[in-house]
């Protein structure tokens, strides 16, 4: 394969990531909580032993650099439930999974079986304690105030636990909703300068519009790259043929 293709398909691999970012960013328009995935993108130079000398240059690939979430807030949707919470601020719910605490902006929570309160997908909510917020069977009128403490007409009943980091951009995007954090990315918790929101949910973040202008802009490019390869295969199938006619 010559420089040319070499370097088309750097763009096209590169073009076919990107494809699938803003795909699966329109998938997620109407996810509570989600954060829009974004990507980066560079050129890196190839010094070949050929690219010396008076109108010759290095070649030049495109790399992808690297992913970030975009992590300003969505629009805020007021639904009235009891159990739909919204954090209006730079923070994220804790949540137990599995694997261990996980953090989200999705504030779409229910009672289990067990009245204990939890994700669409089972997941416990984590108080400040770092213990599951249970919700008593006669317990009818709950609220939750803007620092985050969940109140019966019992009393209060626990406050949830809420994460805010150094640097949001060095979290995990573990699914859709779901972040986890790394080492060295400092962490502390408290409702400080936020606030939730009860009855209300964040909607996702991503612009339609702009990422189905993105999406056609790739198509575009794509295509465009594909036209020059398939150009330059036939300018070298026509060389190679006419050089065969000339032997």
């Amino acid at each position: 394969m010559d420089n040319t293709s070499y370097i088309a398909l750097s763009r096209q691999m590169a073009l076919w990531k990107q494809m699938n970012i803003v795909s699966n960013n329109m998938a997620n328009m109407n996810t509570v909580g989600y954060k829009q995935d974004n990507a980066l993108f560079t050129s890196y130079i190839n010094q070949t032993e050929d690219a010396v000398g008076i109108g010759l240059e290095p070649l030049f690939f495109t790399q992808d650099f690297a992913d970030y979430q975009d992590f300003i807030e969505g629009a805020f949707k007021h639904t009235g439930n009891t159990f739909d919470l919204a954090i209006k601020g730079d923070g994220f719910f804790c949540v137990e999974t599995k694997d261990g605490e996980k953090y989200t902006r999705k504030g779409q929570f229910t009672l289990d079986k067990d009245g204990a309160l939890v994700t669409s997908a089972g997941e416990y909510v984590l108080s400040e304690n770092n213990a599951p917020i249970f919700i008593a069977p006669d317990e009818r009128e709950i609220t939750v105030s803007e620092s985050g403490d969940v109140i019966s007409e019992n009393g209060v009943i626990g406050r949830l636990k809420v994460a805010k980091f150094a640097d949001n951009q060095k979290l995990l995007k573990v699914n859709g909703v779901l972040f986890d954090n790394v080492e060295g990315n400092q962490v502390s918790f408290g409702t400080n300068n936020i606030r939730i929101a009860q009855g209300m949910l964040e909607s996702s973040n991503v612009n339609a519009i702009n990422e189905m202008t993105n999406l056609v802009k790739i198509q575009r490019s794509y295509d465009y790259v594909q036209q020059m390869i398939d150009e330059e295969h036939d300018r070298l199938s026509n060389t190679i043929s006419t050089y065969a006619e000339l032997a």
